[in-house]
């Protein structure tokens, strides 16, 4: 019986926050503990931020709000005005014989009058106001630009109209400017003890909000907060890949303790990188990276030839005549390539020249990983088998990479399933790893 997806998913929580992929929120265990210490995250500040903004209390929060900004609380304060000729308002007899003094009793048209005036600059809306901004943030520069269905809970109608309340809203426009706002203890004090859940509602998502930015992650409800709104791919093949290219990376981060994670996503290239005085690497996920693993099938012109065996010269010709038939019946074309893959895991280490910069550094090892969420001893040797088509096919821009004449890079692979007895557990070239061995030495 294979491990559990859920098993899987659960010794990667703290790595699953940087997946941005197909998938659907978490709606799994609930984690008892989250542990983002031993990971350098690239950008983590706007992960969170994403994060934040995916809570379901927070989308509930911004769809009641146009309601609630109706009934947004206000002061009424009197404010003095010295005036001449007209008078509107209550005369302040004592201000404008005190006025009228200092002017030398010579203007009988002096009077000092006091008009309510509407305050609209109070604690309750001061939270309010920052607030919104730190929710429109990360959908506006984040969110927005994502074409995942687990984002479906924000059309970009609402994104809009957030955007549209904090420029025009005239209750909001008469604060400061978001970031000219400085929360003290009392504004938000104020704003957990009002009635209104505008704001009593408002003061808890800003500190939920703080302390998640701020990395309190023993707070249950920062806990809660991102176990509900990782994203879990929904195939089971998937989860069990992103468990064991984790598990290859922590391998990794205890030799370079300063390898940066990044987030994986659709647009996604580098998935971690680490660069010192001496070395560089790149380690990519679904990707093929600067390598190219695609082989144009030779034409028939080019097996024409007696040394080249009938059988592959025969091989050719049918796949003509099939291309130009299929043209004729469903004018429709297609192409043929000899070999053509992408490899689950690729890291690249490249070393320096003197000077250490990019640029001017060689490619010394390669690290080609494949996937199978399998038990099957057939499926691993089909794995086996695209890991030796990826060693000898993939290609620089020099071409091949592996030259029987230089063995330089080094070019290894690393195949991983869930759990398939073999003889031994690594050759010269591959090493085969399961779901126990990575979480004996991984996790």
């Amino acid at each position: 019986m294979k491990t559990p997806a859920s098993e899987l998913r659960r010794h990667v929580t703290e790595e699953l926050i940087t997946y941005l992929g197909s998938g659907s929120l978490n709606t799994g265990q609930y984690v008892d503990a989250v542990d983002y210490s031993g990971l350098n995250i690239e950008s983590f500040d706007e992960l969170k931020q994403l994060h934040f903004v995916l809570y379901s209390d927070v989308v509930e929060y911004i769809d009641r709000l146009p309601d609630r900004l109706r009934r947004i609380k206000t002061i009424t304060r009197q404010q003095s005005e010295t005036v001449r000729g007209g008078v509107r308002g209550a005369i302040d007899w004592q201000q404008t014989i005190r006025e009228r003094g200092a002017a030398g009793y010579d203007d009988p048209t002096l009077f000092v009058v006091s008009n309510p005036a509407v305050e609209y600059d109070i604690p309750e809306n001061r939270v309010l106001k920052k607030l919104l901004a730190v929710i429109a943030e990360p959908l506006t520069t984040q969110i927005e630009s994502i074409n995942q269905e687990w984002r479906s809970m924000w059309d970009d109608r609402d994104i809009v109209g957030l955007q549209q309340t904090l420029k025009h809203n005239i209750y909001l426009d008469a604060l400061p400017a978001p970031e000219e706002i400085s929360l003290s203890e009392r504004d938000l004090d104020t704003a957990r003890r009002s009635r209104h859940q505008l704001y009593s509602e408002g003061h808890r998502l800003y500190r939920l909000y703080d302390d998640l930015m701020n990395d309190r992650f023993a707070r249950e409800p920062v806990r809660d907060l991102l176990n509900e709104t990782l994203i879990v791919p929904d195939q089971d093949h998937k989860v069990f890949e992103l468990f064991c290219v984790f598990g290859v990376l922590r391998r990794l981060q205890s030799r370079y303790r300063d390898i940066q994670v990044q987030r994986i996503d659709s647009d996604s290239s580098v998935l971690a990188s680490f660069d010192s005085p001496d070395q560089y690497i790149e380690v990519y996920y679904d990707q093929n990276g600067p390598l190219r693993f695609f082989e144009e099938y030779p034409s028939a012109v080019e097996l024409d030839d007696p040394t080249i065996p009938d059988v592959l010269y025969r091989n050719r010709v049918a796949l003509d005549s099939y291309e130009d038939s299929l043209e004729t019946f469903l004018s429709k074309g297609t192409q043929h390539s000899f070999f053509n893959g992408r490899p689950d895991l690729l890291i690249l280490r490249y070393e320096k020249r003197k000077g250490g910069s990019i640029g001017g550094e060689t490619l010394s090892e390669v690290l080609i990983g494949e996937m199978k969420y399998t038990q099957s001893a057939s499926t691993f040797s089909q794995g086996l088998r695209q890991l030796f088509e990826y060693i000898y096919f993939v290609q620089s821009a020099e071409g091949y990479l592996f030259d029987i004449g230089n063995h330089n890079p080094e070019i290894t692979g690393i195949l991983c399933t869930d759990s398939v007895d073999t003889e031994t557990t690594s050759t010269d070239s591959i090493t085969h790893l399961t779901t126990q061995t990575l979480l004996e030495t991984c996790f």
